[in-house]
């Protein structure tokens, strides 16, 4: 028989491989052709589901995180009112423009007391919006790392 001890090593043991599997797969590398010459590589959660709307002039590609209901938005295309979030009732934290090419909002909104945050990303130049909204401040770097780490080609 297995001594509780020795119960309890494997138990931890079997722990440690499993978060190390599972951190391996914990987020998805995608890429998004956006136009014929234009493509986008983002990385987001893997457990998520996606959902393409497409239009005549483009497409939104939505990615609903399903651990933490963040919410992700890639709009490529154009005939849009910009930006894609409704600031109504959100407190606007940060906003940088460069020049005709770039925007970005930060901020966030009270909902049930907790701070929720967003961002809205609009690349005029290439056509492109990439938006998260509904993140939680204690996943507010691990949802930056992914819109700061985009690549465009």
């Amino acid at each position: 028989m297995i001594r509780e001890k020795e119960k309890i090593k494997i138990v931890f043991i079997l722990l440690c491989f499993t978060n190390v599997a599972f951190g391996q797969t914990q987020t998805k590398i995608d890429t998004i052709t956006c136009f014929v010459d234009r493509k986008i590589i983002i990385e987001y959660p893997s457990l998520s589901r996606v959902k393409i709307n497409s239009y005549e002039e483009g497409f939104f590609k939505t990615i609903s995180c399903i651990l933490d209901t963040v919410g992700i938005t890639i709009h490529c295309g154009s005939m849009i009112n910009l930006p894609l979030t409704d600031l109504k009732g959100k407190t606007i934290c940060s906003e940088f423009k460069l020049g005709k090419d770039i925007r970005s909002i930060r901020g966030y909104c009270i909902v049930k007391g907790r701070k929720k945050y967003f961002r809205e990303d609009n690349y005029y130049r290439y056509g492109f919006t990439l938006v998260y909204q509904n993140v939680d401040e204690s996943k507010l770097t691990y949802y930056e790392h992914f819109f700061n780490d985009m690549k465009i080609e």
